[in-house]
């Protein structure tokens, strides 16, 4: 018999949980602390949350892991608000507790398959991010590498890795402009309005920002960013994430895409923020390049993972 019993979420685990999150991720400084009342605030009060399908689990009064499975809208422009999709959104548990994280994903997953979804999403990008954007890896909360037990857990429990991403992070004290694109270009900042309701709750206790190129009367170019202040509990000021970068064909090569970098990057440092973190595809190599211009270097690779019908554990 298991030494832990697994629950459902109430807030009376909530401090139990944060204490936790807080203590298997402090090796991570781009991953903020958690609080009561920002798990209240940025998880709790979205119209989409389902206390059933956060599960605890605990050894008396203390709490040794948790999952949240979740049924809930893409936040991405692209994505059918009306459309849900199911997935394990976060997995926390001691590196020493296999048995805990494997009892959780399947806990998560059968609450899931119950739910009528044979296809799960596990900390995956592919619908976007309807919980803990702005805490996790600034806005890609998938799994770090740098945490084996959690893709062990999944592993075991059927989820195949599918989605690779490098994340990247910029130090803004050495940020030096940008030495101008080929041809005159003019920006145009403004807050953005999200698509569609799925998207704006994603977004809720931050405040997004686009940046657009303008060369005459066409757009060369948009950047989207976003200061996320929590992560100053563990690097000492804000970071600045570049969540969106685009360049139409036409415009390629001519030096739009570091422009824009050096605009946010420099409205970043005046804003107070101390680095700037983006994530790209692992196989995105002129992406990368681009960066890499901009002053980010690599930092960890993130995994997504799907769980298939044919793969159930």
């Amino acid at each position: 018999m298991p030494s832990f019993r697994i629950v459902t979420y109430s807030q009376d685990w909530l401090q139990g949980m944060a204490d936790l999150y807080n203590s298997e991720t402090e090796f991570e400084p781009h991953i903020a602390p958690l609080t009561a009342s920002r798990f209240v605030e940025m998880v709790e009060r979205k119209s989409y949350f389902d206390p059933s399908g956060l599960f605890i689990a605990a050894e008396g009064d203390r709490v040794i892991g948790w999952v949240h499975a979740c049924i809930a809208p893409g936040s991405e422009p692209r994505h059918d608000p009306a459309a849900l999709v199911a997935r394990i959104r976060l997995l926390v548990y001691p590196r020493d507790r296999l048995d805990v994280g494997a009892a959780l994903v399947s806990e998560a997953t059968a609450w899931l398959r119950g739910e009528g979804y044979q296809s799960i999403e596990a900390m995956h990008a592919e619908s976007g991010y309807p919980f803990y954007r702005g805490l996790w890896m600034g806005s890609e909360p998938k799994c770090l590498v740098t945490m084996p037990h959690i893709q062990l857990a999944l592993e075991v429990g059927g989820y195949r890795n599918t989605l690779e991403s490098i994340y990247m992070v910029a130090d803004l004290s050495s940020h030096r402009p940008h030495s101008g694109p080929k041809a005159p270009v003019e920006f145009a900042e403004s807050v953005q309005e999200m698509a569609h309701a799925g998207m704006r709750e994603s977004w809720v206790g931050f405040r997004p920002m686009g940046v657009r190129a303008m060369v005459g009367e066409e757009e060369a170019g948009f950047l989207g960013w976003v200061l996320l202040p929590h992560v100053a509990d563990r690097l000492g000021a804000p970071c600045l994430n570049i969540w969106s970068l685009w360049v139409p064909e036409a415009h390629r090569r001519k030096g739009i895409a570091g422009a824009l970098l050096s605009h946010a990057l420099g409205r970043g440092r005046a804003l107070g923020a101390c680095c700037a973190s983006v994530s790209t595809q692992l196989w995105n190599a002129p992406a990368h390049a681009t960066y890499a211009k901009a002053g980010f270097v690599p930092h960890t690779i993130c995994v997504g993972r799907v769980l298939k019908p044919e793969s159930a554990a």
